[in-house]
């Protein structure tokens, strides 16, 4: 299979390409096309994620904190079904699965 992509090591102008085409609100896909050519919309996606996680603030979390995040996770978890629940209803014959499945590759 031939690709024009790329494995090279990510470089600074790149990084600030992906950033603008996330800031004009394209789709990885858009950003790959428009903007970044040799890399793939999956490697578009996981370099931003990659920049996010750089970009947070490293602190340690408490175990009194990691166990009321799980019991918050718990408590809410039914709202992530819910909202996939009414774009599936919006989508005919998708069930929310499907839906929130393609929505991570587009």
């Amino acid at each position: 299979r031939h690709t024009t992509q790329t494995r090279t090591p990510w470089t600074a102008e790149e990084d600030y390409l992906l950033q603008q085409g996330y800031a004009q609100g394209l789709s990885w896909a858009m950003i790959s096309a428009t903007y970044l050519p040799h890399r793939s919309r999956g490697c578009c996606w996981g370099r931003f994620k990659t920049l996010q996680t750089k970009a947070l603030e490293q602190r340690e979390w408490t175990n009194t904190e990691e166990r009321m995040l799980i019991l918050a996770i718990k408590k809410h978890s039914h709202l992530f079904n819910e909202a996939w629940k009414s774009v599936a209803q919006d989508m005919g014959d998708r069930s929310w699965k499907e839906c929130e499945f393609r929505s991570a590759k587009i």
